[in-house]
């Protein structure tokens, strides 16, 4: 089975709501802006068991919403690293 184009899945998306294909498209538009801009990313979540995938989103939006409220010029540093100094 083939995954499904965002542009796809923005159209069924937008029938389901009975909006217009003018809306999917701008829908579209939008998270590809996003995705090229770097304030979005896409993750495949086909290799973790469905039953914890929700959990695993909500540890990456703490995740985000934590590093959101860092300043800017504080570098954050990835889990790996901050790993090994604790053990």
């Amino acid at each position: 089975m083939t995954n499904p184009s965002t542009e796809h899945l923005f159209q069924q998306a937008a029938e389901a709501e009975g909006g217009m294909s003018v809306s999917a498209g701008a829908r579209v538009a939008h998270v590809r802006l996003a995705l090229e801009s770097g304030r979005a990313i896409t993750v495949d979540l086909s290799q973790v068991p469905e039953d914890s995938r929700s959990a695993l989103v909500k540890v990456i939006r703490e995740m985000v919403r934590l590093a959101s409220g860092r300043s800017h010029q504080t570098e954050v540093e990835p889990i790996e690293d901050s790993a090994k100094r604790s053990s």
